[in-house]
């Protein structure tokens, strides 16, 4: 018999804070400037940005909105809980790595006993 994955107190905090992540991530991304910023924007007031050309490659999600979705809270708040997701991801593999490699290195310490 398999058992059940028990949800602790603290699996629950990470599990909350991660839906009001997401959920505030899609909902504050629809109020996100639509100015330029950076790059675009320093092009814009220098008068060179009609010298820009074509990326090589196609954006995943150009100007933050998804590609096909109609209504604009939608299309922007998607991109936005897309873009969270994949830096919640990104982020936990890396911590995850790096939890791994320092507990390994603990766990050969605490079964090396000097004589």
């Amino acid at each position: 018999m398999s058992e059940k994955p028990v949800v602790t107190n603290k699996k629950r905090k990470w599990l909350v804070m991660a839906l009001i992540t997401l959920a505030a991530a899609g909902i504050i991304s629809y109020f996100a400037s639509p100015h330029p910023d950076g790059l675009e924007r320093a092009a814009e007031n220098n008068g060179f940005i009609d010298h820009a050309k074509e990326p090589s490659w196609k954006a995943w999600i150009p100007d933050y909105e998804v590609p096909g979705i109609k209504a604009p809270i939608a299309k922007v708040g998607v991109a936005g809980i897309i873009g969270a997701a994949l830096l919640f991801l990104g982020l936990y593999a890396l911590t995850a790595s790096l939890t791994r490699r320092k507990e390994a290195a603990n766990h050969g310490e605490s079964h090396h006993h000097p004589s």
